[in-house]
């Protein structure tokens, strides 16, 4: 409520300053416009008694005096009580007259003015019209009472309609933030059901738009908890395992003394295990919320090639050959942390070799496409189901396969990270003679 009045008020007080200052400056402007002009009232005035003095002059010439009161029966009652009449038994020789001419100013108009006519029974006649008291009279209108150069009438018009105006203002201004308070403080309390668009659709402006972009947040916000309670659910699942090995492994070691050998070797790769899923963890965790090093600038076909010829060390055994294609005069320099990328790529090769059989080929091609380096990655494997491509990159999902091996599903997920962190792209197809082909997509840095 308190916000609200000040709201109320702040309105109505620059509605009220822009007012008073538009007054003024129309003010002005009328004042320097008009400043060589008559003002409008005495040319009303002048032409009241132009007109009415040539009616009765031309009246009285013609017709006589009867003729002239015949017509001023028509005149408003205000008009005859300056207008006279009066008949001269010995006119002047020389007849006095004033005229109001067009050019005279306020302060040049006559007292009165006065016409020597011959009417038509050959008599003369004074006419006389009192223009001071016209010009005083309170029919022709005086300038109404004013503040700052504004009639009040205008002033209470407009004080009437800048409480209407800064109250529907207010009220249209108050009323979505008011729902915007509440809403975050849904947010802040842990409720992040709350949408606020549905009910601020209809408003069609700025504040519309907010709503839809709080919507959004909100929307984020829920799936970023939602995604990290389920990583939080699948880390002490995976955990559960290995623990529960170790601590059999400790009670068959104290029930059966002959078995402590083959019982430490069962506790020594469970804790490997244990350390690799925690390296692979703190690496996700890393890839997600470090800062990367915006002025390291590496060789990216540099990087694949070490990763590729460990992966052929690794490749004897199983008899899998890794093929790197590339040109070697395209310039493939990539702006970002090496150490990341290369763990990416690592993942992606070893997923690679993992799913393949002896005999066949794990190829790795690098190609620049306009401002994007494409690196892409194709096996001979069983590939993935095509309902579950969009799913291998979340943490803790493993294909089912009798190749997959013993990891924890942290790979491509750790890829997808360290990929976005770079603000590239990557994506997962089935390969059209089978398999599975990867591509990461990274921004190619031009000097």
């Amino acid at each position: 409520m308190k916000s609200r009045g000040l709201l109320f008020w702040k309105i109505l007080l620059g509605f009220w300053l822009t007012f008073l200052l538009m007054s003024q400056l129309m003010w002005l402007g009328f004042t320097l416009y008009g400043k060589h002009r008559e003002p409008p009232e005495n040319q009303a005035v002048r032409r009241i008694v132009n007109l009415q003095m040539a009616s009765a002059v031309s009246v009285l010439q013609r017709g006589g005096m009867e003729a002239l009161n015949e017509m001023m029966v028509d005149w408003p009652g205000n008009d005859r009580r300056f207008f006279s009449v009066q008949v001269m038994e010995n006119p002047p020789q020389e007849e006095p007259r004033a005229h109001l001419n067009s050019t005279l100013q306020a302060d040049a108009f006559p007292k009165e003015v006065i016409e020597w006519v011959t009417g038509a029974d050959g008599r003369q006649y004074q006419l006389r019209y009192d223009v001071q008291g016209l010009r005083n009279d309170s029919s022709m209108g005086h300038p109404p009472a004013h503040f700052l150069n504004v009639p009040v009438p205008f002033l209470i018009v407009a004080g009437v309609g800048g409480l209407l105006f800064s109250l529907y203002l207010a009220w249209n201004l108050a009323r979505p933030m008011r729902q915007l308070r509440q809403g975050f403080e849904r947010v802040s309390s842990g409720d992040l059901s709350v949408r606020l668009f549905p009910t601020m659709r209809r408003r069609h402006d700025e504040l519309s738009v907010v709503a839809q972009d709080f919507d959004a947040m909100v929307e984020r916000l829920s799936v970023l908890v939602s995604a990290r309670e389920a990583l939080l659910h699948d880390i002490s699942h995976e955990l559960r395992s290995p623990l529960a090995r170790l601590q059999l492994a400790t009670g068959l070691a104290r029930q059966t003394p002959h078995s402590v050998g083959e019982s430490l070797d069962r506790i020594d790769e469970e804790a490997r295990r244990l350390d690799k899923m925690i390296g692979e963890l703190l690496t996700l965790s890393r890839a997600e919320h470090q800062n990367l090093t915006e002025e390291q600038y590496f060789d990216l076909l540099g990087l694949l090639d070490v990763v590729a010829n460990d992966a052929r060390f690794e490749a004897q055994a199983t008899g899998v050959e890794i093929l790197l294609q590339a040109d070697e005069d395209t310039d493939y320099t990539v702006r970002g942390d090496a150490r990341l990328i290369r763990s990416a790529l690592e993942n992606v090769v070893r997923n690679a070799l993992r799913f393949s059989q002896y005999g066949q080929q794990v190829k790795i091609a690098l190609n620049r496409e306009e401002k994007w380096l494409n690196v892409r990655v194709s096996d001979r494997g069983p590939g993935v189901e095509a309902d579950k491509l969009s799913s291998i990159f979340d943490p803790f999902v493993r294909v089912n396969s009798p190749l997959s091996g013993k990891g924890y599903g942290l790979g491509l997920s750790i890829v997808r990270k360290v990929v976005l962190a770079h603000h590239g792209e990557v994506k997962a197809v089935n390969g059209r003679e089978g398999g599975l082909e990867l591509t990461i997509r990274l921004p190619h840095w031009v000097a």
